[in-house]
């Protein structure tokens, strides 16, 4: 693994006089470790230090050890409850301990979490906590929360008002020397720029020059990790890969992904999904006159697509659903899903609508970057 983050935390847990701060300096170390995922290497120094102070806990370094277990399971599995409820006893700990550098990163993660969830209520009121709590050097928690805020602004269609934003992002990121931000950074914009191009294929005309740029940002993000070293969630590249393929036509190419990775990223964090892989898996069988493969993994899609499903994937489901039925010769079903395509998708404009306004409410009080 290559970092420069890294290389500064060894160098300052060598440096340290007093044990008790090298010990968090080194549960920092399995925070940045876990976020390339190296997870056994990270899951070693915690159980180190946890019978090390199994007798005496100290709390700053306990609210360390819980930040990091969290980070292990959120990127062992994208929406993993464990990483919430780890990440939550961190911040309150840090709380109580009056760490206010340790409490802003905690509340910077949590935002991040309520993102994963599409809880945008409660994470735009850990935007504003985090934005009061962390000062203007404290990378860390600025590159994060950064990151939540123009994800949400690209999310809610906005990516004027993410980019600068983005560009925050990564002058913190680069200034801590965390590769792992910034390897996030392109993951996150690479997924969302496919999102769009999606909505573009799937409920209007198209547009090719969409879908070759979000194209190059999948492939810059994942030459990135290889250059640094990061190994979390090494299926969810190759899915995103599949997705872009298919919407360009390339269903020969994009199917073979899809057979080899889909199920590693259901289990890595993409099951919420599970709906659109697996209907637009049935648009590339049918393109290449596999119809009974097709109509099964078609069926597969419309079970999983479930209310609770996030409303873009629902939308994106039916539209390709309403294109798979009518190519296997069911025009009835196909009309079926091209209705309530339709009725997603304004929902989700809908949506778009209401998280703009609450990302706009939080960071009223504090200037643009």
């Amino acid at each position: 693994m290559q970092s420069r983050l890294l290389k500064q935390l060894d160098a300052a847990i060598a440096a340290a006089s007093n044990p008790v701060k090298a010990d968090c300096l080194r549960a920092e170390r399995a925070c940045l470790v876990a976020r390339h995922g190296h997870f056994d290497d990270a899951r070693k120094t915690l159980t180190g230090l946890q019978q090390q102070y199994a007798r005496q806990p100290n709390m700053v370094l306990s609210a360390w050890i819980s930040l990091a277990e969290g980070l292990i399971a959120h990127y062992g599995k994208l929406g993993a409850a464990e990483a919430v409820d780890k990440i939550h006893r961190a911040y309150a700990m840090s709380g109580a301990a009056r760490e206010p550098a340790l409490h802003a990163l905690c509340c910077a993660w949590l935002a991040h979490l309520d993102y994963v969830k599409h809880d945008f209520v409660s994470m735009a009121r850990r935007v504003a906590e985090t934005l009061e709590l962390a000062d203007a050097k404290h990378h860390a928690a600025r590159s994060r929360i950064g990151l939540v805020i123009a994800q949400t602004y690209h999310f809610a269609g906005r990516y004027d008002r993410a980019q600068p934003w983005y560009a925050l992002t990564r002058q913190h990121g680069t200034a801590e020397g965390d590769e792992a931000t910034l390897a996030a950074l392109l993951a996150n914009m690479a997924w969302l720029n496919t999102s769009q191009a999606r909505q573009n294929v799937l409920s209007g005309p198209g547009e090719a020059q969409a879908t070759r740029q979000a194209m190059l940002g999948a492939e810059s993000s994942q030459n990135f990790d290889a250059l640094v070293g990061t190994a979390a969630l090494e299926a969810l590249a190759p899915i995103l890969r599949a997705q872009l393929l298919s919407l360009q036509g390339r269903h020969a190419d994009a199917l073979p992904l899809y057979e080899q990775h889909l199920d590693p990223a259901l289990t890595q964090g993409a099951a919420h999904m599970a709906n659109w892989l697996r209907a637009d898996l049935a648009w590339c069988r049918v393109q290449l006159k596999q119809h009974e493969l097709a109509r099964e993994e078609a069926q597969a899609a419309e079970a999983a697509n479930r209310d609770d499903c996030d409303l873009d994937d629902r939308a994106a489901t039916h539209s390709r659903l309403a294109q798979v039925y009518a190519a296997l010769g069911q025009p009835d079903a196909a009309r079926k899903h091209s209705q309530q395509a339709e009725a997603a998708w304004r929902a989700f404009a809908d949506e778009q609508a209401e998280v703009l306004r609450l990302i706009d409410a939080a960071l009223r009080e504090h200037r643009s970057p």
